[in-house]
Protein backbone atom coordinates (compact mmCIF):
# COMPACT_ATOMS: atom_id res chain seq x y z
CA UNK A 1 0.00 0.00 0.00
CA UNK A 2 1.65 3.43 -1.20
CA UNK A 3 -0.82 5.71 1.04
CA UNK A 4 0.73 6.35 4.86
CA UNK A 5 -0.70 4.59 7.91
CA UNK A 6 -0.57 6.63 11.11
CA UNK A 7 -0.47 5.42 14.73
CA UNK A 8 -4.08 4.83 14.81
CA UNK A 9 -4.50 2.77 11.90
CA UNK A 10 -1.58 0.94 13.04
CA UNK A 11 -3.02 -0.20 16.36
CA UNK A 12 -5.96 -1.18 14.88
CA UNK A 13 -4.17 -3.96 12.58
CA UNK A 14 -2.36 -5.07 15.55
CA UNK A 15 -5.90 -4.89 17.88
CA UNK A 16 -7.42 -6.69 14.72
CA UNK A 17 -4.03 -9.72 14.41
CA UNK A 18 -4.49 -10.57 17.91
CA UNK A 19 -7.67 -10.58 18.44
CA UNK A 20 -8.03 -13.09 14.73
CA UNK A 21 -4.89 -15.35 16.89
CA UNK A 22 -6.77 -15.26 20.28
CA UNK A 23 -10.28 -16.62 18.62
CA UNK A 24 -8.46 -19.42 16.96
CA UNK A 25 -7.91 -18.28 13.14
CA UNK A 26 -5.10 -20.20 13.02
CA UNK A 27 -7.28 -23.17 13.22
CA UNK A 28 -8.50 -22.52 9.60
CA UNK A 29 -5.56 -21.06 8.02
CA UNK A 30 -2.64 -22.94 9.98
CA UNK A 31 -2.60 -26.17 8.15
CA UNK A 32 0.13 -27.12 5.48
CA UNK A 33 -2.51 -29.00 3.74
CA UNK A 34 -4.26 -26.18 1.04
CA UNK A 35 -7.56 -28.78 1.48
CA UNK A 36 -7.83 -28.13 5.25
CA UNK A 37 -7.56 -24.23 4.79
CA UNK A 38 -10.38 -24.32 2.23
CA UNK A 39 -13.28 -25.67 4.52
CA UNK A 40 -14.51 -22.32 5.06
CA UNK A 41 -14.51 -18.46 3.43
CA UNK A 42 -13.02 -16.72 6.54
CA UNK A 43 -12.60 -13.43 4.66
CA UNK A 44 -16.15 -12.95 3.97
CA UNK A 45 -17.06 -13.01 7.50
CA UNK A 46 -14.61 -11.12 8.88
CA UNK A 47 -15.49 -8.27 6.04
CA UNK A 48 -18.85 -8.75 6.32
CA UNK A 49 -18.52 -8.99 9.85
CA UNK A 50 -16.20 -5.24 10.06
CA UNK A 51 -19.14 -3.65 8.39
CA UNK A 52 -21.97 -1.78 9.91
CA UNK A 53 -25.03 -3.12 8.82
CA UNK A 54 -25.93 0.01 6.29
CA UNK A 55 -22.70 0.02 4.75
CA UNK A 56 -23.38 -3.60 3.58
CA UNK A 57 -27.11 -2.36 2.45
CA UNK A 58 -25.70 0.21 0.80
CA UNK A 59 -23.11 -1.67 -1.15
CA UNK A 60 -25.84 -4.73 -1.67
CA UNK A 61 -23.45 -6.63 -0.23
CA UNK A 62 -25.03 -10.53 -0.12
CA UNK A 63 -21.86 -13.06 0.71
CA UNK A 64 -22.80 -16.52 -0.69
CA UNK A 65 -23.34 -18.78 1.98
CA UNK A 66 -20.77 -21.96 2.27
CA UNK A 67 -23.51 -24.47 1.90
CA UNK A 68 -25.34 -23.08 -1.10
CA UNK A 69 -22.05 -22.07 -2.78
CA UNK A 70 -21.26 -25.94 -2.43
CA UNK A 71 -24.50 -27.21 -4.00
CA UNK A 72 -24.25 -24.43 -6.69
CA UNK A 73 -20.72 -26.07 -7.75
CA UNK A 74 -21.86 -29.83 -7.50
CA UNK A 75 -24.27 -29.09 -9.80
CA UNK A 76 -21.93 -27.24 -12.02
CA UNK A 77 -19.07 -29.97 -11.93
CA UNK A 78 -20.29 -31.67 -15.17
CA UNK A 79 -19.89 -28.10 -17.45
CA UNK A 80 -16.34 -27.64 -15.67
CA UNK A 81 -13.47 -28.38 -18.42
CA UNK A 82 -10.10 -28.18 -16.97
CA UNK A 83 -8.80 -27.43 -20.70
CA UNK A 84 -11.11 -24.30 -20.88
CA UNK A 85 -8.87 -21.08 -20.32
CA UNK A 86 -10.02 -20.09 -17.55
CA UNK A 87 -12.03 -20.32 -13.89
CA UNK A 88 -13.79 -16.60 -14.21
CA UNK A 89 -15.98 -15.67 -11.43
CA UNK A 90 -17.21 -11.98 -12.54
CA UNK A 91 -18.78 -11.26 -8.74
CA UNK A 92 -16.69 -12.85 -6.63
CA UNK A 93 -17.12 -11.64 -3.29
CA UNK A 94 -14.03 -12.88 -1.11
CA UNK A 95 -14.11 -16.06 -3.32
CA UNK A 96 -17.00 -18.52 -2.01
CA UNK A 97 -17.76 -19.52 -5.47
CA UNK A 98 -14.07 -20.16 -6.02
CA UNK A 99 -13.71 -22.36 -2.87
CA UNK A 100 -16.28 -24.82 -3.73
CA UNK A 101 -14.89 -25.20 -7.07
CA UNK A 102 -11.30 -25.98 -5.84
CA UNK A 103 -12.84 -27.94 -3.25
CA UNK A 104 -14.60 -29.93 -5.87
CA UNK A 105 -11.62 -30.47 -8.17
CA UNK A 106 -9.30 -32.36 -5.09
CA UNK A 107 -12.06 -34.53 -4.55
CA UNK A 108 -11.98 -35.31 -8.56
CA UNK A 109 -8.11 -35.90 -7.75
CA UNK A 110 -6.88 -32.92 -9.37
CA UNK A 111 -4.92 -29.82 -7.93
CA UNK A 112 -6.64 -26.37 -8.13
CA UNK A 113 -3.09 -24.79 -8.44
CA UNK A 114 -2.89 -26.55 -11.88
CA UNK A 115 -5.72 -24.24 -13.61
CA UNK A 116 -5.99 -20.32 -13.55
CA UNK A 117 -8.68 -18.48 -11.17
CA UNK A 118 -9.95 -15.19 -12.11
CA UNK A 119 -11.93 -13.70 -9.82
CA UNK A 120 -13.27 -9.87 -10.47
CA UNK A 121 -14.92 -8.21 -7.95
CA UNK A 122 -16.35 -4.06 -7.92
CA UNK A 123 -15.73 -3.68 -4.04
CA UNK A 124 -12.06 -3.36 -3.32
CA UNK A 125 -11.92 -4.54 0.28
CA UNK A 126 -13.65 -7.77 -0.85
CA UNK A 127 -11.23 -7.82 -3.77
CA UNK A 128 -8.65 -7.71 -1.38
CA UNK A 129 -10.09 -10.70 0.77
CA UNK A 130 -10.16 -12.36 -2.00
CA UNK A 131 -6.30 -11.92 -2.59
CA UNK A 132 -5.86 -13.02 0.55
CA UNK A 133 -7.60 -16.61 -0.17
CA UNK A 134 -6.29 -17.00 -3.47
CA UNK A 135 -3.22 -17.95 -0.80
CA UNK A 136 -4.95 -19.42 2.08
CA UNK A 137 -6.71 -21.75 -0.35
CA UNK A 138 -3.47 -22.41 -2.34
CA UNK A 139 -4.84 -21.74 -5.72
CA UNK A 140 -1.46 -21.47 -7.40
CA UNK A 141 0.45 -18.90 -8.99
CA UNK A 142 -1.87 -18.13 -11.87
CA UNK A 143 -4.90 -17.03 -9.93
CA UNK A 144 -5.76 -13.78 -10.22
CA UNK A 145 -8.17 -11.18 -7.86
CA UNK A 146 -9.04 -7.67 -9.13
CA UNK A 147 -11.03 -5.15 -8.26
CA UNK A 148 -13.78 -3.33 -11.40
CA UNK A 149 -16.64 -3.19 -12.69
CA UNK A 150 -17.07 -5.98 -15.42
CA UNK A 151 -20.42 -3.95 -16.78
CA UNK A 152 -17.91 -0.84 -17.84
CA UNK A 153 -14.98 -2.59 -18.47
CA UNK A 154 -15.76 -5.82 -20.21
CA UNK A 155 -12.38 -7.46 -20.90
CA UNK A 156 -11.75 -6.30 -16.69
CA UNK A 157 -10.28 -9.90 -17.34
CA UNK A 158 -8.19 -9.84 -19.58
CA UNK A 159 -6.60 -6.66 -18.15
CA UNK A 160 -6.11 -8.32 -14.81
CA UNK A 161 -4.24 -11.13 -16.66
CA UNK A 162 -1.56 -8.56 -18.13
CA UNK A 163 -1.20 -6.76 -14.82
CA UNK A 164 -0.43 -10.04 -13.66
CA UNK A 165 1.73 -10.83 -15.96
CA UNK A 166 3.60 -7.50 -15.48
CA UNK A 167 4.17 -7.89 -11.98
CA UNK A 168 5.03 -11.35 -12.26
CA UNK A 169 8.10 -10.00 -14.64
CA UNK A 170 8.78 -7.10 -12.29
CA UNK A 171 9.38 -9.82 -9.77
CA UNK A 172 11.65 -11.64 -11.86
CA UNK A 173 13.43 -8.64 -12.10
CA UNK A 174 14.17 -7.65 -8.83
CA UNK A 175 14.93 -11.39 -8.13
CA UNK A 176 17.89 -11.37 -10.30
CA UNK A 177 18.85 -7.86 -9.40
CA UNK A 178 18.74 -9.04 -5.62
CA UNK A 179 20.66 -12.32 -6.53
CA UNK A 180 23.28 -10.08 -8.73
CA UNK A 181 23.45 -7.82 -5.52
CA UNK A 182 24.18 -10.38 -3.32
CA UNK A 183 26.73 -12.27 -5.12
CA UNK A 184 28.76 -8.82 -5.94
CA UNK A 185 28.49 -8.34 -1.89
CA UNK A 186 29.75 -11.69 -1.09
CA UNK A 187 32.77 -11.49 -3.47
CA UNK A 188 33.79 -8.61 -2.44
CA UNK A 189 33.78 -9.29 1.18
CA UNK A 190 36.22 -12.72 0.11
CA UNK A 191 38.83 -10.08 -1.99
CA UNK A 192 38.34 -8.19 0.88
CA UNK A 193 39.56 -11.30 3.10
CA UNK A 194 42.41 -12.60 0.96
CA UNK A 195 43.66 -8.89 0.62
CA UNK A 196 43.33 -8.39 4.57
CA UNK A 197 45.75 -12.00 4.46
CA UNK A 198 48.22 -10.52 1.89
CA UNK A 199 50.10 -8.71 4.61
CA UNK A 200 50.47 -10.76 7.35
CA UNK A 201 51.80 -13.80 4.74
CA UNK A 202 54.73 -11.01 3.46
CA UNK A 203 55.61 -10.47 7.03
CA UNK A 204 55.58 -14.27 8.39
CA UNK A 205 57.92 -14.29 5.01
CA UNK A 206 60.40 -11.79 5.66
CA UNK A 207 60.95 -12.49 9.84
CA UNK A 208 61.92 -15.99 8.88
CA UNK A 209 65.70 -16.52 9.76
CA UNK A 210 68.41 -16.22 7.07
CA UNK A 211 68.39 -19.76 5.16
CA UNK A 212 65.39 -20.88 6.42
CA UNK A 213 63.32 -22.46 3.92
Amino acid sequence: MREGLNSTHLNGVVAVTKAALRHGVLHHTGDSDPAERSHIDLMSWVITGLRHRQSRRALGEYHTPPDISDLISAMLAADRRPQADAFLEPTAGTGGMVRSAAQDLRREGQDPSDFPWVMLELDPLSAAGAAVNVHVWGLGPRAVAASGDVLADGDLDQQARAHRRDMARHRDLLVELIGFAIATRTSDQLLRSLLAQQPNAHRRTDDRPTGAT
